[in-house]
């Protein structure tokens, strides 16, 4: 493993940006392509958009866990909320509540998920919540790039890399 970022984000829409950004400032520095940087911001906006939206944990914070490896990266998103069954979910293109109060078409989320992780898994966590793993592989733009970060791979985030 490269560098595991564990973040521990309170009940507030706000921080998700951070965990959106801190990410992919790692991916940029990586030099991993475009198109896989904007599907891991997305799916961390997604995850933890949910966790907002849907767990009703009562204001109990709830934990971003960034893995980078040098051909994935896997990202870890735990509440502690009441969970849900997948049988529950409403129908995609339902009316649903949104923050502040309002109404939305909502129920994508789900399929978004699928289409831009390589590998997605839901869990409850006992006693409460939910706990999705998401499995997404990364591409460099160069051989270089796919050679640096397997170094650092290797060596558990210890290398040198030339930032030329």
């Amino acid at each position: 493993m490269i560098l595991r970022l564990t973040l521990e984000l309170p009940d507030d829409i706000s921080y998700v940006r951070i965990a959106r950004l801190l990410g992919r400032t790692l991916l940029e520095h990586l030099h991993v392509v475009g198109q896989d940087i904007d599907d891991v911001e997305t799916l961390v906006g997604e995850l933890c958009s949910n966790v907002l939206r849907h767990a009703q944990a009562g204001g109990e914070r709830y934990y971003v866990i960034q893995e980078f490896h040098a051909d994935h990266l896997t990202l870890t998103i735990e509440d502690r909320g009441t969970g849900f069954a997948f049988k529950d979910v409403p129908a995609e293109g339902t009316v649903r509540a949104d923050f502040g109060g309002g109404e939305r078409i909502g129920g994508f989320g789900m399929r978004l998920i699928g289409l831009l992780a390589d590998r997605v898994e839901f869990r409850r966590s006992d006693p409460h919540g939910t706990t999705v793993v998401a499995e997404k592989r990364l591409h460099y733009q160069s051989e270089a790039a796919a050679a640096d970060a397997a170094r650092l791979n290797e060596s558990g985030g210890q290398a040198t890399i030339d930032m030329a």
